[in-house]
């Protein structure tokens, strides 16, 4: 294992636990919808890509419920093997294949979207994401010319991540109380 690998699983590992340890805000994840959806009112964004949290994750539920109600055109990741597909969503869940809360709807094309909002751990002041480690998203984006913004918490952007040749740098990050571009 390289030594970035080996500093990505410790900061992930830490990062983790931070998580756990966290005192629950309540209007975090309002303040987060918030700034997502005036992302999306700013950059005149139609369609976007986003995620359903999972395991400490920041939590878009509200801005994916806002979305819908306005207009938005949602595609969220369907886990297939070891590849995310793309549904526009419908507004409705079922459980996936790796037992946690996906989207329904018809198939579609993330290049399709405007923005992808899109989890991470961590993100540093160069664009590089930390991901969970197993790659579905540096997969997904890796031909795609889709902006990519990183949904992190506040304490999760730092000033530098271990990265890999593999790994795909994001476009923003944006977090309860900020929007950092990255290169702009």
């Amino acid at each position: 294992m390289s030594s970035a690998a080996e500093d990505k699983v410790e900061l992930r590992r830490a990062i983790r636990q931070a998580r756990i340890d966290r005192s629950p805000d309540g209007d975090e994840a309002s303040r987060l919808s918030e700034q997502l959806g005036q992302f999306c009112l700013d950059n005149k964004v139609k369609t976007v890509a986003a995620y359903f949290p999972i395991d400490g994750e920041p939590d878009i539920r509200e801005f994916l419920d806002w979305g819908l109600k306005n207009g938005l055109k949602i595609l969220l990741p369907v886990v297939s093997g070891d590849q995310l597909n793309w549904i526009q969503f419908d507004g409705t869940t079922r459980i996936g294949a790796l037992g946690f809360e996906e989207g329904t709807g018809k198939s579609a094309i993330l290049d399709s979207a405007d923005a992808a909002f899109v989890p991470a751990m961590a993100v540093d002041i160069k664009g590089n994401r930390l991901g969970k480690g197993k790659g579905y998203y540096d997969r997904a984006l890796d031909d795609s010319k889709v902006k990519t913004i990183a949904v992190v918490f506040d304490e999760e952007i730092l000033i530098e991540v271990p990265s890999e040749p593999h790994d795909r740098k994001v476009t923003a990050a944006i977090s309860p109380s900020k929007l950092i571009w990255f290169g702009r």
